[in-house]
């Protein structure tokens, strides 16, 4: 029934579950204390904020061009490389 083959098998697995679990919480610590230092690193930065405290966000709406049909943002697109692109300040 019990072998010692068996017991010793379960005791590896139960020594690697074991190790295992240490390792994954301690990589879990690791990367929460470098995401306090890089937060409060950030900290002393000025941004711009709303009332929340948070940083603003601006979005931009993406427009198909007419001339390739990909779709960019106005404000931040490069030329297509195409004759007739009109972004191709």
């Amino acid at each position: 029934m019990f072998s010692l083959s068996k017991l010793l098998f379960l005791i590896l697995v139960i020594g690697a579950v074991w190790f295992g679990w240490r390792w994954y919480n301690r990589v879990g610590a690791v990367g929460r204390e470098r995401l306090r230092e890089r937060e409060r690193r950030g900290a002393g930065k000025p941004a711009s904020t709303t009332g929340g405290g948070s940083p603003q966000v601006t979005t931009e709406d993406m427009e198909k061009c007419p001339e390739c049909g990909a779709y960019v943002a106005p404000r931040s697109a490069v030329a297509c490389g195409r004759p007739a692109c009109p972004y191709g300040r």
